[in-house]
């Protein structure tokens, strides 16, 4: 019996897998034609052809198990065609996937494509993520202590990799921090499809970026002020911020020095796992070759394009907020938030920037305030004085 070829790519998250599902997408009509089938409904290939968010061409059910899908999805593959299936949330099904290869190894000749990242990128890009898209307003410190300094990405990347090599499933794993601009090539590559890559409609994409420190930051403070009354609020905002600058240039979350030390010797064993199965030169950092932190010095012209970055981003945030608690407060803040709104300026824990947008936003719902007034003439003097 002939086997159909599956390529499955699972990922994991944070590692471009938007753009990759998007030049799968833009390229599918010509990859069918060459017995190449990626199989997607019609309104996810026109959101993913954008270049908008997806969740790729694969989603899971709990009224089957993924050998089950998997099965269905070749019986029902009429061209004999090679299959590529896209998704992250295959990355967390594997393990059931290989430990049941007694059902599927007769009918599906498959092979896995993995992602994985260094660490420090990872955690925080996960630690955006949970601020963007749930509402977090944790510090990265208690983000990374509630978690134990564990990376579960890296956790789970190692047992993926420890079982396909015990069942001997052929499989591609990609360093994508050494590969941010080109593993979208890369998957067209393995899947014998290198000529098809759609290079002119993905030529400089960017989906789905990370924040800037200051939206960061300013994101944080809504999040902590607005979320539990407007849980939708983080989302929004930051879908603004990604439409209006898409390529804004992120800077990575600051891990302190000692909380890096134990990131990497908490998750050593996953990372010697990993790097087992990469070549030398494309390998993670790991505890045994931890260097010293490099300095990031932004030359005045970069420092000048920060600035005017932020300024846009900062208004944006404003605009967006004002609309937002406008069409769904129908009424100005309530005492109470005005006087959360306070203490958090006068707590110490933002920026001098910060506390002065802060006491403005409470100054509009409050513009009587005799010591607000004097509070926000203050910090706006402080201000100007940095």
């Amino acid at each position: 019996m002939k086997k159909t070829k599956l390529f499955l790519h699972i990922g994991h998250g944070k590692t471009g897998t938007s753009a990759i599902q998007s030049a799968l997408a833009i390229a599918s009509d010509d990859l069918s034609r060459q017995g190449i089938s990626y199989p997607i409904q019609q309104s996810l290939r026109d959101r993913a052809s954008r270049l908008e968010i997806t969740s790729g061409n694969w989603e899971p059910t709990s009224e089957a198990s993924l050998t089950d899908q998997l099965l269905s999805i070749t019986n029902n593959n009429q061209d004999d065609a090679a299959i590529i299936l896209s998704s992250e949330s295959l990355f967390w099904l594997i393990p059931d996937l290989i430990h049941d290869k007694n059902n599927w190894e007769n009918y599906i000749d498959i092979h896995i494509i993995l992602a994985v990242r260094e660490i420090e990128e990872m955690l925080s890009s996960e630690y955006q993520q949970r601020v963007k898209r749930h509402g977090d307003a944790m510090p990265l410190e208690q983000f990374l202590r509630a978690r134990h300094f564990v990376s579960s990405h890296h956790a789970k990347a190692a047992e993926i990799i420890e079982l396909m090599s015990q069942a001997n499933i052929t499989n591609t794993i990609i360093n994508y921090s050494q590969h941010k601009r080109d593993i979208s090539e890369l998957i067209f590559k393995i899947i014998g499809a290198e000529q098809l890559y759609p290079a002119d409609q993905m030529a400089g994409a960017i989906i789905n970026r990370s924040l800037s420190r200051k939206e960061l930051e300013i994101l944080i403070t809504i999040n902590a002020l607005y979320f539990s009354r407007f849980p939708w609020i983080s989302t929004r905002i930051s879908d603004a911020l990604i439409k209006s600058q898409p390529k804004l240039e992120a800077q990575q979350c600051k891990i302190a020095r000692q909380q890096l030390q134990k990131v990497y010797e908490t998750n050593d064993a996953y990372l010697q796992t990993i790097n087992a199965f990469l070549a030398p030169t494309e390998q993670l950092t790991s505890l045994s070759n931890l260097g010293e932190e490099a300095t990031q010095a932004h030359s005045p012209e970069q420092a000048q394009k920060i600035r005017e970055e932020e300024t846009i981003s900062v208004g944006l945030i404003g605009d967006t907020l004002l609309q937002a608690l406008t069409n769904e407060s129908k009424r100005k803040l309530s005492n109470d938030t005005v006087d959360a709104i306070i203490e958090l300026s006068q707590s110490g824990r933002v920026s001098k920037t910060t506390e002065v947008e802060l006491l403005e936003v409470a100054k509009e719902n409050r513009p009587q305030g005799q010591k607000l007034a004097k509070l926000l003439e203050r910090a706006r003097k402080e201000l100007a004085q940095l």
